[in-house]
This record gives C-alpha cells, sequence and structure tokens, in this order.
C-alpha cells in the first residue's frame, strides 16, 4: 500500500523524523552516504528526489531490503550486533530506528564511526523515553512506552526492543565512542501532546536550569541546554547527528 504525507509518496507510513534526516544530510553535502539499516528503503527513496547535487548510497540490511533500483548503488546483508566492516569512507552514516533493537549498540556505533571519513557525520534516530507518559509508565509498570517485557519472543521474527534512550544516555554513548558537535535536532511533532505534561515538567525544567547555571563548562552547559529542550522533555522522537572529528585517524 502507498501511503501519502505532506508531499511523500512511498510504499510505507510517513514518520516526523524523515525529513529531519534528509535536511541533516542535504545541510553537511553529504555526497556518500551509508544507510545501516536500510529497511525497505525510505531513504533511497526519497534522498536522491530531494538532493541538491550526485548522492551514491548504500545501504545494510539483515531481515528487510530494498526493493531492486529503490536508489541505492549496493546492498548488504549482514547482521549490525557484529563489527561492520567496509571498503568504502562515508560523508554520512544515517541509521533510523535501529539502536533500541540491537543487544551492542557500542558496537554499533563504533561500526559507524570507523564506517565514516573524519570529520563525518552520523545521524541516529530512536523513540525518546523522557517525554512524560513514558515515565510515568516506567513508575506505574516498570518499563517505558514501547519496551514492554519482550518474553517468549524471537529475534527476526518479532519486533524487540532491548533498551529505551533519552538524549543524556546517547550523547554518553556517542562521547564515550568519540565523536564530537552532538546535536539534537527538532522533530515537527506536537511537544507536550497533553498540558498536564507541562505542569509535570516545571521540577525537571528547575533542575536544568541549576545545571546550566552551575556548569564548569562551556560543553557542560550546552549539553544541559540540549537536555532541557522540548524536544528532549516532551518529543516522542529523537534525531540527533554527531561528527567522527578530524583528528581521529583511526582505521
Amino acid at each position: 500500500m502507498t501511503a501519502s504525507t505532506r508531499g511523500w509518496t512511498m510504499r510505507y507510513p510517513y514518520y516526523p523524523y524523515f525529513p529531519v534526516v534528509l535536511d541533516i544530510l542535504h545541510s553537511r553535502a553529504a555526497e556518500q552516504v551509508l544507510d545501516a539499516p536500510c529497511g525497505t528503503g525510505w531513504l533511497g527513496d526519497n534522498l536522491h528526489a530531494t538532493a541538491r547535487g550526485s548522492v551514491e548510497l548504500d545501504g545494510v540490511g539483515l531481515w528487510e531490503f530494498p526493493e531492486v533500483g529503490g536508489g541505492y548503488r549496493e546492498v548488504i546483508e549482514h547482521d549490525l550486533e557484529t563489527p561492520l566492516s567496509l571498503n568504502r569512507q562515508y560523508d554520512a552514516a544515517v541509521c533510523c530506528e535501529a539502536i533500541h533493537l540491537v543487544t551492542n549498540p557500542g558496537v554499533l556505533v563504533e561500526s559507524l564511526r570507523r564506517a565514516l571519513r573524519p570529520g563525518g557525520t552520523v545521524v541516529i534516530t530512536t523513540p525518546n523515553t523522557w517525554y512524560f507518559r513514558s515515565r510515568l509508565q516506567f513508575l506505574l509498570r516498570g518499563f517505558h512506552s514501547g519496551f514492554r517485557p519482550m518474553v517468549g519472543r524471537q529475534r527476526g521474527q518479532d519486533y524487540i526492543t532491548y533498551f529505551p534512550w533519552s538524549y543524556p544516555q546517547l550523547h554518553l554513548l556517542l562521547s564515550h565512542y568519540g565523536y564530537v558537535d552532538i546535536t539534537l535536532h527538532e522533530v515537527d511533532e506536537v511537544k507536550p501532546k497533553r498540558m498536564l505534561e507541562h505542569l509535570l515538567a516545571l521540577p525537571s525544567r528547575l533542575y536544568y536550569r541549576q545545571r546550566i547555571k552551575r556548569a564548569e563548562s562551556e560543553e557542560a552547559r550546552q549539553f544541559w541546554r540540549e537536555a532541557a529542550r522540548d524536544q528532549s522533555v516532551h518529543g516522542r522522537w529523537l534525531v540527533v547527528s554527531a561528527r567522527r572529528s578530524v583528528e581521529d585517524m583511526a582505521a
């Protein structure tokens, strides 16, 4: 079935992080792009149509693959739970809605870092578990929205979520693996969906303001500014970009 949303025509549902990812790639003038995992290929369907120049797109898939001629130069089969070794280096690597589905997220982000040229950009999207319905569900039930117990489910057959992410957790992981310029991007969605969430967020807001004032460095101050944004506190989606350091020449 074909879905059409805001001028997008695709073989699958539209998600609000789609244009954000494309805007990041265009703003970074990425000409060589890796899509890992590529799924059924929404990025291939739309990247070339919106690109301002020549773009070469490669994909990595395991259980899902794009259609032939879907905008990918090459698609390989690989389990991103294990290190990924490629012959090319890319201007950008995109990882949409996957980091919460792997048991080794550090292996994944390190593989993407190695796939980037120095200065290249990684773009990661994942559900945000900091918004208040998710926090309340964790308080009452012990697990976040979308991260219910997966007892009896089988990897490769069922949708299994392993790790819930927030902006601070994702920032910590990317920093640990040497990424720089870690940025939270705005997603066009209602934030928050319910006015009660504004009231529930007041203690957090006060805490973030204190941390911003007491920050010992500009890096720490910027982190708390990002963590305090509506996208971090109330958004349902996280879209985070970061760069491989230009000084990073590791293989």
